[in-house]
């Protein structure tokens, strides 16, 4: 019988806050760029969370082949021999076997000639494919100095082989009908679906999803490493790779489009179990005299209404809806409902767009609000901030590479650039012009540096918010400075391209495209109304 209730949700929901919340400990730091949609499509669900994840890849290896025995000697007395071979390998006492990786690419072959020159496979680590990562973001580059790649291959043990692995996916459901309804929906596009470990009771399924696009092949003889078999038939290698990785991804799409298909409800415990941050009016007991409204946001300790049920007047009314919100969570110290619409360059309520119903009367209305663990100070009175994009911003997360440059323009209170520093090394330089917000930014930068949640050392260092307006700013930055570039559009009153006469952010966009590095990406926000989207489902 499935664990239920408020225990149940609370278990499962602090060990997906934990998990999502690790540091992405892969070379490149952070999830597949190709499997970013369909662990967010899998995550944004309160009945799955996702463990591990591959979106598909190509690699050249020598050894065995087995994963376990990465980076180990072939023998005992091959241990020393083996030792800090262009700083890759590692000793290890027990003499397993060896298993060596070159060139892992999750992108098609773009220059099949670099990438399978066998002759070169140590001098140029990435031959094309994914850029070999330390702190910084760098690729290969050539140099006048010459080298004796003959010694270098000399040292490579055995013929070196051509390997594809399709996509993996590992995912944590709370129950066995949630994880049937998972496989279910899997099904379609990849075969290899099934139930690997499960605690029953516990909200403890895991399911494993993997294709079947693999390819092993020898690319040269165990007696001679330095000419391929396959030599001036690199195009045709590469047509073998790219047409997997084509196959691959269409599948994953095709899961993604599955998965947002499945119904809101998919096991028994659905009713009992909450998604935090959001409550309905069926969660309060069938009994309970007091309406309350259907949906409302949580942030930190605050229960934010945005309208009050109809034939709901009076003071005392009211009141009685906040204590019935605060009787069902005891985290809840105030309950506040929504008087005015968001306006200004802030998008912010003001002093008087906020009334407190129940609880304890705050002016401002300040709180702390956590994220997987990281916090982030908000003014609710004068500062924008939605709890509902947080699923949102651990997909941004999830793409941020070790080591990249990131400018988070508009940023408000700065959750975003926090949550990026706290879970990757990379460097984040925060822009906003509300000094109320860029207030509450440098208070949440202070939680970081003793907040244990924080999975990577230095994260407050490589931080920096800055006061002003995004143009002016974006002028005194380095052209081609930056790999990820956050920016909601600009929306106010007449600036508005939708409702005024303004460009629609246009600027703005002009302005930070040139400070964009070679195939850096730009998350570009826009807000629509339900009038602009008919067709748009909104999400919760």
């Amino acid at each position: 019988m499935e664990k239920k209730g408020q225990a149940g949700q609370a278990g499962f929901q602090a060990r997906k806050a934990a998990c999502l919340s690790k540091r992405d400990k892969s070379s490149a730091g952070r999830i597949d760029p190709k499997a970013v949609e369909i662990c967010a499509a899998i995550n944004a669900r309160e009945e799955y969370y996702t463990t591990s994840s591959c979106a598909g890849r190509c690699f050249l290896y020598v050894g065995d082949g087995i994963k376990s025995h990465h980076h180990f000697a072939s023998s005992e007395e091959d241990n020393a021999q083996n030792t800090n071979v262009d700083n890759e390998q590692e000793s290890k006492p027990s003499g397993l076997g060896f298993f060596q990786r070159y060139r892992v690419c999750h992108d098609i072959v773009r220059d099949p000639s670099r990438y399978f020159h066998l002759n070169t496979i140590q001098s140029d680590p990435s031959g094309g494919g994914d850029p070999e990562r330390s702190i910084g973001q760098y690729d290969y580059k050539s140099d006048d100095t010459k080298q004796d790649e003959t010694a270098k291959n000399e040292s490579l043990k055995g013929p070196i082989w051509l390997r594809y692995e399709p996509f993996i996916l590992h995912v944590m459901c709370r129950s066995l009908s949630a994880a049937y309804v998972l496989m279910t929906s899997a099904r379609p596009a990849f075969k290899n679906v099934g139930l690997t470990s499960f605690k029953d009771g516990l909200g403890r399924y895991i399911v494993a999803i993997w294709g079947d696009e693999g390819l092993d092949m020898p690319l040269t003889t165990p007696d001679d490493v330095m000419n391929s078999l396959f030599k001036g038939q690199e195009t045709w290698l590469s047509n073998l790779v790219n047409e997997r990785h084509i196959r691959n991804w269409s599948k994953i799409d095709r899961f993604v489009n599955a998965v947002r298909a499945m119904p809101k409800i998919v096991d028994d415990i659905a009713a009992d179990w909450v998604q935090e941050g959001l409550r309905d009016e069926n969660d309060l007991e069938q009994n309970e005299a007091v309406s309350t409204p259907k949906r409302f946001d949580i942030v930190g300790d605050i229960a934010l209404l945005h309208a009050m049920p109809e034939n709901c007047e009076t003071d005392e009314e009211k009141e009685a809806i906040g204590n019935a919100i605060m009787s069902r969570n005891k985290a809840i110290k105030v309950v506040a409902v929504r008087s005015t619409s968001l306006s200004g360059t802030e998008r912010a309520p003001g002093t008087e767009g906020l009334v407190i119903i129940a609880g304890i009367k705050r002016a401002p209305l300040v709180t702390s609000h956590a994220e997987y663990g990281i916090k982030c100070v908000v003014d609710l009175n004068h500062t924008f901030f939605s709890a509902r994009m947080a699923a949102e911003r651990l997909r941004i997360c999830q793409q941020v590479a070790r080591g990249e440059n990131v400018l988070a323009l508009f940023c408000g209170v700065g959750m975003d650039a926090l949550q990026i520093v706290s879970r990757t090394e990379a460097t984040v330089l925060g822009v906003e012009l509300n000094p109320v917000a860029i207030g509450c930014a440098k208070r949440g930068k202070q939680l970081l540096i003793r907040n244990k949640a924080v999975k990577c050392a230095g994260a407050a260092d490589r931080l920096t918010f800055v006061e002003g307006g995004a143009l002016e700013i974006m002028q005194t930055l380095e052209p081609a400075s930056y790999d990820r570039i956050l920016a909601p559009r600009p929306k106010e009153g007449n600036m508005d391209g939708d409702l005024g006469n303004g460009d629609g952010g246009f600027e703005f966009l002009i302005a930070l495209l040139p400070l964009l590095r070679d195939q850096g990406e730009c998350h570009w926000y826009d807000f629509a109304a339900d009038h602009e989207l008919p067709d748009c489902e909104r999400t919760r």
